[in-house]
């Protein structure tokens, strides 16, 4: 799913990769890091072979290639919200290098972000401890990850709209 043509164009079009920092999902990330109570956020979209960071905080690489991606579960899942006590107890992620080693994830949530039917990315959080997450928290979860979705869609709409002006 990762390399669906499909998703890929949709990912393009959006004209987010490699862009600029920008305040509006800075502060997205900074609200998630606060409201989780968790020392790593990040905005991320799924590329062929690299997961690129929007935006980030506490963690100091601005991708990481597909190997070492917690993304890939969406690939594998029809959950919109993934919650990941503890990783050292999940199959799935418990030899994960980012496990096993630094920042020694051991617990994760993340939202898929939906454009047009596309999943083109996630909103994710992660902690050096285990931890459950209240259903408040996870409500401010789906909530900012609706937040992301909408500024890429306004993103869409001024760049579509600057093309057809011109």
């Amino acid at each position: 799913m990762r390399k669906d043509p499909i998703r890929l164009a949709e990912l393009r079009r959006q004209l987010i990769l490699d862009s600029s920092a920008e305040q509006a999902y800075d502060d997205i990330t900074k609200l998630l890091s606060e409201s989780l109570d968790v020392p790593i956020a990040l905005i991320i979209f799924m590329d062929v072979d690299r997961n690129w960071f929007k935006s980030r905080v506490g963690f100091p690489l601005p991708a990481v290639p597909v190997e070492i991606s917690f993304c890939e579960s969406f690939f594998k899942s029809d959950k919109d919200v993934i919650v990941v006590p503890d990783t050292l107890e999940s199959e799935q992620f418990r030899q994960h290098p980012l496990v096993i080693g630094e920042p020694q994830v051991r617990f994760y949530a993340s939202a898929r972000l939906v454009v047009n039917g596309q999943t083109l990315g996630t909103l994710c959080a992660f902690d050096t401890r285990p931890r459950q997450l209240l259903p408040e928290q996870i409500d401010h979860l789906k909530a900012l990850t609706q937040a992301v979705v909408e500024l890429l869609q306004n993103r869409t709409k001024v760049s579509e709209q600057s093309f057809l002006a011109t």
